[in-house]
């Protein structure tokens, strides 16, 4: 770590969450392409919604991981809402295949907090 900087490098398990995280962007966005949700209902909507949370989850965590895992953890949520209320078919498919992300985002976090203590920990013994 370089004095000067004030900032940490990322962590070896920082880089292994976003590779993991890019990888599941990138089946995602396979998916997404491979199928064809029509314009009619909520459905499609909601669909591309979540998606686009996703997204914008993704382009957040490379800045801030609390802030990404919160929003992958809400992706899940949301997963969780239209496999509930307002999908038709394949109602735990999208719930199922969000575990991953589920578990990225909690990681993400986990990440960020141990970041926090460590930094925490190492100020308060400079100033000792």
């Amino acid at each position: 770590m370089n004095p000067e900087s004030g900032k940490q490098p990322p962590s070896r398990r920082s880089k292994t969450l976003l590779i993991l995280t890019s990888i599941y962007g990138l089946l995602y966005l396979v998916f997404m392409a491979s199928e064809n949700y029509g314009s009619a209902g909520s459905e499609p909507v909601m669909v591309k919604f979540l998606f686009l949370l996703f997204l914008v989850g993704y382009a957040v965590v490379w800045l801030d991981e609390r802030v990404g895992g919160v929003l992958f953890v809400l992706w899940w949520v949301g997963q969780w809402y239209l496999a509930l209320f307002v999908a038709g078919t394949d109602r735990g498919a999208g719930v199922g295949m969000g575990v991953p992300l589920f578990v990225l985002g909690i990681y993400f976090i986990v990440s960020w907090y141990r970041k926090r203590r460590a930094g925490s920990s190492r100020s308060a013994t400079r100033r000792s």
